[in-house]
């Protein structure tokens, strides 16, 4: 993937990030920082934007029903391709501006 391509990508995430709620932010955080994360697969991305809860070794992520689940679908969909460092970075900055800390 070229440098060009992953920007495109990381700015079509970005537009995605602003439309996340906080609640279905912290529960990205903690599947991305969680060492489970790189089980994450596709049917799992899936699961998350018809709002299905998903397990990843017998740990359960998403369980409420979340208005925002096309988005957060969107973001662990982004995690595939950019890698979850990347995202988990991008949700970790977004998480700092709305709680204030950012500034």
């Amino acid at each position: 993937m070229t440098h060009d391509l992953k920007e495109r990508l990381r700015d079509e995430l970005r537009s995605f990030q602003k439309e996340l709620t906080e609640a279905s932010l912290s529960e990205a955080l903690r599947l991305l920082e969680s060492p489970l994360a790189g089980e994450l697969t596709e049917r799992h991305v899936r699961e998350v934007a018809e709002y299905r809860p998903i397990e990843l070794a017998g740990e359960r992520f998403f369980e409420r029903a979340w208005s925002r689940s096309k988005e957060v679908a969107a973001a662990l969909g982004f995690a595939l391709l950019l890698g979850t460092d990347v995202v988990r970075e991008d949700l970790l900055a977004l998480a700092a501006s709305l709680s204030g800390a950012g500034r």
